[in-house]
């Protein structure tokens, strides 16, 4: 992309493009004085399009004019011979740009979809993420997961295709248990009718493309032909399925008594921001809505509408219409459709309703974005006034936007890892999560596990913030001398950033946590608060500060590069008390974070008199913790936040615990790499089979050379030169030596 010429004036050069606009379609590229691009879109007539962004006019009320004309430095048009191929080189032109002014839905591999390969010899149906050009067929995407699971076990407890991989299925001897509770054909190891399955795969693909009166009539005449010939099995499947089509019609509503399948978009917009709902019906039933907020959209309201369907109809896995019903046509609609029906392969009609049933589908429409715009508002109305309750009850500065609870989990001392869980406005922020495998704790010290975790956590954090000096008034407050913070403040890039790759392992899970928030005041507390502190806190802090001074010296190199992820947050979670606290807020002043908002959550308890304690929040400085009612909004919070970073810190510790267990000696041999070590153990058995293995027959197996026997001798001998074969002193049996056994 060429930027603006510095030799002529940039409004002179722009109004010079606009005067030789041509009239035939194609696609238009604005550009800002930084040469990106913008915005990009199609025309019927570039020259009349592009004009009127332009042309001074009082009437021209549009989000998008005041902004385009103070911004745009320069246009670029590409003129096609159709309007189709206007919309095909846009739907690319985005892509590639990513222009801010588009609209940009939620990236298609988030949502779930699923996936029915005819093409294999006995087809399965399974969920996949990322459609792939295989000719396989693809339903979807389910804008929720649940959704796409829930459908997904429908068809596999009544239409009884296979369930097991590729692999599994090669493999198998016997039949599973899904073929016991008959919900599976087992064409694994049984006789299977393949004109049978055929038929299961069919009725599969008519019921998630929504046919399903073509579907019950089809199951109708193959449940009394079963009948007819006596088998009643199968007419007892027929019937089963049957009745989970008719379940699933009931749950559906008619609005159109027509045999034609429709797309119906609604669009509600106040300002700029944009909800647009659209309603699948199929065969006159509604079968599903989708809801989508567009925020920022300055466009109007035909340009988001053209922006969208490109956008919706250009994820392979979606299923396109007969109809597409919309309430303003985008320009270049002809171009649209001719696109759409190339995509599908049929003919598809792109229309505004004007009268019949088809305008009260749109009326419906519309009335369901305008409903959910107003819901997810009143939703985000609702999280501002409970974080802002939250605020005032802890003291805190901000609102608490960032969150991170930490957790230490163990096994009997062993295996012992941290979690943090970040949330933001109350929801999870998945990049965030980190779990860390914890080195310098061996024998369950909660303390000292808590405080290196935290010490890692926080130095990343400090080295990911834009470098400032510290203050003298910060190194008194330390209590250390000046620049001792400075010391601090350099952590290790050598032996941390080797833990940051193998230790920091990101876990990408959905969860409903919720928001957590600390403390306002300074976290330097008095002598007379740390002596609150359990004194097994004070020996672990000891322990801890020694274990991890080594570890404190230089900064990251894994938070230089990825700062953003590691920065700190608005408010920190310990779960635990005032002994969990203090070893949080030693961790923060050992590196020189003295604002970063600290708080301990304990959990419900009760005291051996029989007092039933609920749950406290301890704050820096102050002795005693603050209750929280069952019904408080901030418990709420904080509870979640406190159960979702012990739950994934369970699943970290039982993740590090299953990867010791199935952990092969040989793996710990240096020089052999993966395939070296696969290749030993699948030609010679086991490891056992690797020790009694000669030179010649290590050698013969397929991958191994000289320098991979060399290394694999240097810790496990040749049997040919073990002790245990040198003959025994005198001649005879060794294994009646004396001293030696079996």
């Amino acid at each position: 992309m060429v930027n603006p010429s510095a030799k002529q004036d940039p409004e002179a050069l722009l109004a010079a493009k606009l005067a030789s606009l041509p009239t035939k379609p194609g696609c238009y590229l604005f550009i800002d004085k930084t040469g990106a691009v913008v915005y990009v879109g199609k025309a019927k007539s570039l020259r009349s399009r592009v004009r009127s962004y332009f042309q001074e006019s009082g009437s021209d009320a549009r989000y998008f004019i005041p902004i385009l004309r103070k911004i745009v430095a320069d246009l670029e048009t590409v003129v096609t011979a159709t309007e189709k191929e206007a919309a095909v080189l846009e739907n690319e032109l985005v892509k590639q740009h990513k222009p801010r002014f588009n609209v940009k839905l939620r990236d298609d591999k988030d949502f779930l979809c699923l996936k029915l390969d005819t093409q294999k010899e006995w087809p399965m149906l399974e969920t996949v993420r990322r459609p792939a050009p295989d000719k396989a067929r693809y339903f979807g995407p389910y804008h929720s997961a649940t959704s796409a699971r829930r459908t997904l076990h429908l068809v596999n407890k009544h239409f009884q295709l296979r369930t097991c991989s590729d692999a599994e299925m090669a493999s198998r001897r016997r039949p599973c248990l899904q073929y016991q509770i008959k919900r599976c054909l087992a064409p694994c190891v049984m006789d299977v009718d393949r004109e049978l399955y055929t038929e299961m795969v069919r009725s599969v693909a008519l019921f998630l493309e929504g046919r399903h009166d073509e579907l019950t009539g089809e199951l109708t005449a193959r449940m009394r032909d079963a009948s007819r010939e006596l088998e009643f099995e199968r007419a007892a499947i027929y019937r089963d399925q049957l009745r989970a089509v008719e379940a699933v019609r009931e749950a559906q509503r008619v609005v159109y008594v027509k045999d034609v399948d429709q797309d119906v978009v609604g669009l509600y917009r106040e300002g700029t921001l944009v909800e647009v709902e659209v309603i699948m019906v199929r065969q006159g039933r509604v079968t599903d809505t989708l809801s989508f907020s567009l925020r920022n959209m300055e466009l109007p309201d035909d340009e988001v509408l053209g922006g969208f369907l490109n956008e919706y109809y250009g994820v392979a896995s979606t299923t396109i219409p007969d109809e597409v019903l919309v309430p303003v046509l985008p320009d270049g609609a002809e171009g649209v459709a001719e696109w759409l029906g190339d995509r599908r392969g049929r003919k598809v009609t792109l229309l505004v309703p004007q009268r019949g049933p088809r305008v009260d589908l749109l009326k419906m429409a519309n009335e369901n974005a305008a409903h959910a715009f107003r819901e997810k508002q009143r939703s985000s109305d609702d999280l501002e006034a409970r974080l802002e309750e939250l605020r005032e009850r802890l003291r805190l500065p901000t609102l608490p936007r960032r969150i991170e609870c930490c957790d230490i989990s163990h096994l009997g001392g062993g295996d012992t890892v941290g979690s943090i869980v970040a949330l933001l406005d109350g929801q999870p922020d998945k990049k965030r999560y980190r779990s860390f495998n914890v080195k310098s704790v061996a024998d369950g010290d909660d303390y000292a596990a808590m405080y290196e975790v935290l010490a890692r956590r926080f130095r990343r954090g400090k080295a990911a913030r834009p470098a400032s000096p510290p203050s003298v008034a910060d190194d008194a407050e330390s209590g250390a001398a000046p620049g001792a913070s400075e010391a601090a403040a350099s952590d290790l890039p050598e032996g941390d950033a080797a833990e940051g790759a193998a230790d920091d392992a990101i876990e990408n899970e959905a969860s409903e946590g919720e928001a957590i928030e600390a403390d306002a005041a300074e976290e330097s507390v008095d002598p007379a608060s740390a002596g609150d502190a359990p004194p097994e806190t004070e020996a672990a802090l000891a322990t801890a500060e020694r274990q991890a001074a080594g570890s404190a010296s230089e900064a990251p190199k894994s938070a230089q590069s990825g700062g953003a992820e590691w920065d700190l947050p608005d408010l920190l979670v310990v779960d635990g008390g005032r002994g969990q606290l203090q070893v949080a807020l030693s961790a923060a002043r050992d590196l020189g974070l003295h604002g970063l908002p600290i708080v301990g959550l304990a959990k419900e308890r009760e005291t051996q008199s029989g007092e039933k304690l609920v749950d406290r929040v301890y704050l820096p400085g102050q002795k005693n913790g603050i209750p929280l009612r069952s019904t408080s909004s901030a418990l709420f919070f904080l509870a979640r936040a406190r159960d979702e970073a012990h739950r994934f810190a369970n699943h970290a510790r039982k993740r590090l615990g299953k990867a010791r267990r199935l952990r092969s000696e040989i793996e710990d041999i240096p020089g052999l790499g993966g395939a070296v070590r696969t290749a030993l153990l699948r030609e010679l058995g086991s490891l056992e089979g690797v020790r009694r293995a000669t030179d010649a027959q290590i050698l013969a197996v397929t991958g191994v050379t000289k320098r991979h026997l060399s290394a694999l001798r240097k810790v496990i001998p040749s049997p040919e030169t073990s002790p245990s074969a040198a003959p025994v002193e005198g001649g005879g049996d060794p294994e009646k030596a004396p001293g030696l056994t079996r």
